[in-house]
C-alpha cells in the first residue's frame, strides 16, 4: 500500500477539513437566509392582516401556523415559501375585483398575459409528482381558481398575486402530517 509523503497527506487532509467546513457554513448560511426570508414575509403579513377580513385572516393564521410546524420541524425555506404564499393571498385578496382594462396597452396586456401564463406554468410544474397535504392542495386549486377567475374578468394585479400565491404554495414540500389547529377543519379560499 503507498503512502503518500507526510507533506501531501497534510495538505490533503487539510483540503478534505476545508471542504467539509465551507459545507456545514454554506447550509448554515443558507438556513439564515430561508429563516430572514421568513421574517421578512411574516413582517409584511402583520402589517397586510390590519386591512384583511376576517375570512382571509383566518386562512392567513393557517398558513402561519403551518409556516411555523416547518420551523419547528426545520424545514425554514418551506415555510418561508408557505408565508410568501399568505402574502401573495393578502394582496389578491385586497386587489380589486374589477379593473379598468381601457387603460391598459396592447403590449402590457401580452406581456401580463405571458407573465401570468409563466407563473401558472411554474406552480403546475413545481406541484407534479409531489405529495402535498389536503390542506395545501385546497389552497393551490383555490389559488388557481380565483387566478383563473380574476384574469378573464380583467383583475390582472388580483390574478397575478392569486397565480403567484399558487406558486409559492407549489414550492413547499410535505413533511408529514400538517396540522391546521384548533377551529379550522377545512381551508378553502373565499373570493
Amino acid at each position: 500500500m503507498f503512502m503518500p509523503p507526510p507533506k501531501k497527506a497534510a495538505k490533503k487532509a487539510a483540503k478534505k477539513a476545508a471542504k467539509k467546513t465551507a459545507g456545514h457554513h454554506h447550509k448554515k448560511g443558507h438556513q439564515a437566509k430561508e429563516l430572514r426570508r421568513a421574517y421578512e414575509h411574516m413582517g409584511r403579513i402583520d402589517i397586510l392582516r390590519k386591512s384583511l377580513d376576517a375570512s382571509t385572516q383566518d386562512t392567513i393564521g393557517a398558513l402561519i401556523n403551518l409556516s411555523k410546524q416547518e420551523i419547528d420541524g426545520g424545514h425554514v425555506k418551506d415555510a418561508a415559501d408557505l408565508l410568501r404564499a399568505s402574502e401573495h393571498l393578502g394582496f389578491a385578496f385586497l386587489a380589486e375585483e374589477k379593473s379598468d382594462t381601457s387603460r391598459i396597452s396592447a403590449e402590457l396586456q401580452e406581456s401580463i398575459t405571458e407573465h401570468f401564463d409563466e407563473l401558472l406554468r411554474r406552480a403546475d410544474d413545481h406541484w407534479g409528482g409531489e405529495q402535498h397535504s389536503g390542506i395545501l392542495v385546497a389552497l393551490y386549486e383555490s389559488s388557481r381558481k380565483y387566478a383563473s377567475k380574476a384574469f378573464k374578468g380583467g383583475a390582472y394585479h388580483r390574478a397575478l398575486e392569486f397565480a403567484r400565491a399558487a406558486e409559492a404554495i407549489a414550492h413547499a414540500k410535505h413533511h408529514g402530517t400538517l396540522q391546521l389547529g384548533p377551529g379550522h377543519t377545512n381551508l378553502t379560499l373565499k373570493g
